[in-house]
């Protein structure tokens, strides 16, 4: 079986490129593991952003909404408040100096 050196030769030749191509296998296994899982957490944030999107767009949305209803609440409040004052001002105006008589 092993007449010359040329036959270990060949011999140590096939065991080396059958382990090169072992580990050359086992580093493209674990490429591929990386890609696939930085592909998960790549789907994951997209996710996630989307849904922030979604939330922000939403808020923006409500507060557009929720500022008219704010404007018509504060214009209510001013014109309550200013209706108050004139009130103040004519029982402070009044021959009876804003008190109420004693029957």
């Amino acid at each position: 079986m092993l007449e010359t050196s040329k036959d270990v030769l060949f011999i140590i030749l096939a065991f080396s490129i059958l382990w090169l191509t072992v580990f050359i296998s086992f580093i493209l296994y674990y490429i591929v593991r990386i890609f696939r899982t930085a592909g998960k957490i790549i789907n994951k944030t997209e996710n996630t952003i989307s849904k922030i999107d979604d939330l922000v767009d939403f808020l923006k949305n409500k507060i557009g909404k929720s500022t008219s209803h704010l404007i018509l609440l504060a214009e209510l409040v001013k014109q309550g408040m200013s209706l108050i004052q004139n009130k103040k001002d004519r029982d402070k105006n009044s021959p009876a100096g804003g008190k109420k008589s004693k029957k």
